[in-house]
């Protein structure tokens, strides 16, 4: 058997590029009060905090999840967004709407969403 001039990777991640590898290692001391300042605001980010820092220091920062005082109105809106996309599948599939009854139906799903767009942006 002839030996292979390239070894074929077969499992995980490519290798990063030299210029991609993080090979530098910069530490902070932070005193209690700043630790804490810290973990407040990674808040329930799922990241380690030197990511974190990593991340602020560069502007790239993940979005923060939605307020409590939202929250509710962001489930409403995402079930509806979830029926606007079954019907929007459902459409795009059957490629006419076959019945009035199904029509009727439809546009009861769209008026119910148009509700929820409205009452979301009170």
């Amino acid at each position: 058997m002839e030996k292979m001039e390239k070894h074929r990777r077969r499992h995980g991640p490519q290798p990063l590029t030299d210029d991609l590898k993080r090979g530098h290692c910069v530490s902070v001391r932070l005193h209690a009060a700043e630790l804490a300042w810290l973990d407040e605001q990674r808040g329930p980010v799922r990241m380690g905090r030197g990511e974190y820092l990593r991340s602020a220091a560069l502007g790239k920062l993940p979005p923060q999840p939605a307020p409590e005082i939202n929250r509710g109105a962001w489930l409403e809106l995402s079930r509806s967004a979830a029926n606007l996309n079954q019907l929007a599948h459902h459409l795009n599939s059957a490629g006419a709407i076959e019945s009035s009854a199904e029509a009727v139906q439809i546009a009861a799903e769209l008026a119910k969403f148009r509700a929820a767009l409205i009452g979301a942006g009170t």
